[in-house]
């Protein structure tokens, strides 16, 4: 604020307004005066006109140069970005490995019909991008590389030189690209011969009628195909379960192509494999193995061959293997079936929640969903199991069996005999009806053996035991019967039996130890549990019958420790939570003790 008098404010304004006028009267004065001078005064001074015309020459020179460089610079842009381009050409060029399927020479009578030379080609083009597409998608998961059936391109003459014709030359100069081509031709009595050829392959003929041009047309490009990439083409002959073709075509392929042999070895034994000559497969993958030594997929695929041909403890031994090895990187090999053998179910949950995150587990059999939902279960959490089941295909064969499977562990743990015997022979339908289940649930009848043994029905138990002779559940699962009629001595050999049918695996002594815990004889049992522990050190169940056994002794404190080890294997188990808390009871922490009672009713 001020104390100036408003009345002198509005004077000073005043004063202002008056210069300001003054000011533009002046101007206007001194443009009327000099307008009235122009037109006084004779013609322009001819030394001013030529000081107007330099300067303006002057001004257009500056405007030129500043033009010319601007164009200079754009030109000299335009040069680099074409050397630049040329050279990405001759790159692409020299790393190029594409198939160029050139026109076929066709006679003018099946020209005039629809069969030129281009239409030849494209229909070539075709099938060789069918086959290479089936081959990687039954390849990928192994890291096939793709070679010359990445590009595939149909090139028809033109006149001219453009970019394109430039970047054909480029590529026949510098690079590795392999041209096919080829003739059709036609006898007198009307049948055609289809005669193909490519770089470095001999041709050959096909003949047939012409109305079985597509066949003669199959025929050629699955001959050239098979003949630049033998192990994608092997892949694909499986992919479509072309079965006997394969069996043909991969023992030649082997033999002519030392670069291809690993993999060709890897696909001979999937193709013996799958005509169930498990023994000749497990041959062909240590062929295999002998080429492509840090192949986690082969080893993976010999530890579950040699289930059927050799035994587990023969697949034991090769997991041994496996895990001692490393892949190509440094990194230690994992095997998700040596993990089974060992009963490590906390890993496996590990690793297919892993791949669930990676690739959406859609990598295995039936989805990661049904992995998940058979270990939670053999971890004794069912209704964990369940909610991944959930998740599975509703209507898949592999989602009903393994809801049955699980049920059959629920049951039996809870000595629900009927419930066990019910689902177990609903498992068995499923297992007999279907090649998937029985491959993912290979013990299947086992647990039917043991159901129906519980039951007393011992000559339907003995039929399922039978089945699944090879394996160690059946065996110990039969001296469980055994055990349960009462015949100890029959139960001891039977035991004896399954443990040197794999004696670096768990199981068995895990079965063994609670047969001696029933039987009231718990420091043997505290030896076959410490047995099994020692060969499955992160399954659960062997660490809990350790407990049960000190328990038994009335070494509590020893008890709740073993327990509290098997809790991180089975953070899930309401029975191993209830011995915890009663141990835990006894030594006088009862706070502890609630806490493992809430476990087990959470």
């Amino acid at each position: 604020m001020t104390d100036e008098d408003p009345r002198e404010g509005r004077i000073r304004l005043g004063r202002r307004r008056e210069k300001a006028t003054e000011s533009l009267d002046a101007i206007e004065m001194a443009e009327d005066a000099m307008e009235a001078v122009e037109e006084t005064m004779g013609p322009p001074d001819p030394a001013v006109l030529l000081v107007e015309e330099q300067r303006r020459l002057i001004k257009a020179q500056v405007s030129n140069e500043r033009m010319g460089f601007v164009l200079r610079v754009m030109t000299a842009l335009v040069g680099v970005a074409f050397v630049a381009g040329l050279a990405m050409m001759v790159w692409t060029a020299a790393n190029s490995r594409a198939v160029v399927v050139d026109p076929f020479d066709s006679p003018y009578g099946l020209t005039r019909r629809g069969h030129t030379g281009q239409v030849i080609a494209r229909n070539v083009s075709d099938v060789v991008q069918t086959i290479g597409a089936d081959a990687r998608n039954s390849s990928e998961n192994r890291a096939v590389a793709l070679n010359w059936t990445r590009d595939v391109a149909v090139v028809v003459p033109s006149t001219g030189v453009s970019i394109g014709e430039i970047d054909k030359l480029l590529r026949g100069w510098c690079g590795k690209e392999t041209h096919i081509g080829g003739a059709l031709t036609v006898s007198v009595d009307g049948e055609v011969s289809l005669t193909i050829r490519a770089d470095g392959v001999r041709g050959r003929t096909f003949t047939g009628p012409e109305s079985e041009m597509p066949r003669l047309i199959t025929e050629a490009a699955e001959y050239i195909y098979g003949r630049f990439e033998p192990q994608l083409f092997a892949s694909y002959l499986l992919a479509t379960q072309r079965y006997e073709d394969a069996e043909r075509f991969i023992p030649g392929a082997y033999a002519g192509h030392p670069g291809s042999r690993g993999e060709l070895a890897y696909d001979w034994a999937l193709l013996l494999a799958t005509l169930g000559r498990p023994t000749e497969a497990v041959e062909k993958l240590r062929l295999a193995l002998q080429y492509l030594p840090d192949d986690q997929e082969v080893w993976e695929m010999l530890i579950a061959t040699l289930f059927d041909a050799e035994g587990e403890e023969a697949a034991a031994r090769a997991g041994r293997q496996m895990t001692a090895s490393s892949l190509a990187n440094g990194a230690p090999m994992e095997s998700a079936n040596y993990l089974l053998l060992l009963q490590d179910w906390t890993r496996a949950i590990e690793i297919a929640e892993a791949d669930v995150a990676e690739t959406g587990g859609e990598g295995v059999l039936g989805g990661q969903e049904i992995t998940l939902a058979d270990s939670e279960g053999r971890r004794h959490d069912y209704a964990g199991a369940l909610r991944h089941l959930a998740g599975a295909t509703p209507d898949d064969p592999l989602t009903h069996a393994a809801r049955q499977m699980i049920e059959t562990y629920r049951a039996l743990a809870l000595n629900d005999r009927p419930a066990a015997r019910v689902a177990a022979e609903a498992l068995d339908v499923l297992w007999q009806a279907d090649e998937d289940v029985a491959f993912t649930f290979y013990e299947a009848p086992c647990f039917l053996g043991l159901a129906e043994g519980l039951s007393g029905r011992y000559a339907e138990a003995e039929a399922a035991f039978v089945r699944g002779d090879r394996y160690v559940a059946c065996a110990a699962f039969r001296a469980d019967v055994l055990e349960a009629r009462g015949l100890q001595a029959e139960a001891d050999r039977q035991y004896g039996v399954a443990i040197r049918l794999a004696p670096s695996l768990p199981f068995a002594y895990q079965r063994r130890g609670l047969a001696l815990l029933a039987r009231g004889d718990s420091a043997r049992a505290l030896t076959r549990f410490r047995d099994a522990a020692a060969r499955g050190p992160r399954w659960a169940d062997p660490l809990k019958g350790w407990g049960d056994a000190l328990a038994a002794q009335g070494l509590w404190a020893q008890a709740a420790a073993k327990y509290a080890e098997a809790e991180a294997f089975a953070p899930r188990w309401s029975e191993l939570h209830l011995a915890h808390a009663a141990a835990l009871e006894r030594l006088g922490r009862r706070r502890e003790a609630e806490e493992q009672i809430e476990k087990a009713a959470s």
